[in-house]
């Protein structure tokens, strides 16, 4: 990654293909600095129709913590609940 990169904004454009399908562009994959067997977390807020977050987490640290604060479940319950609790 670049100091560059870092210091603008990165666009880049991707078609969806058959079987929901996309390839990352690669000045996406540069600035996030994503290797190959990195885990790419995508969030959509409905309040935000037509976007999405894209979160990395990095090979290595995926699933390092699994079981740690319970269940997937109980962890996507929590992290909705909190989440609902914001807008409060």
């Amino acid at each position: 990654m670049t100091d560059a990169t870092l210091a603008r904004p990165v666009e880049a454009e991707a078609r969806l293909r058959a079987k929901n399908q996309l390839t990352l562009p690669e000045a996406i994959a540069e600035a996030l600095d994503a290797r190959p067997h990195d885990v790419l977390v995508f969030e959509a807020d409905p309040r935000e129709p037509g976007s999405a977050r894209v979160h990395l987490v990095k090979h290595e640290f995926a699933g390092s913590m699994t079981g740690t604060y319970g269940t997937s479940e109980d962890v996507i319950t929590f992290v909705r609940e909190e989440h609902a609790a914001w807008a409060e």
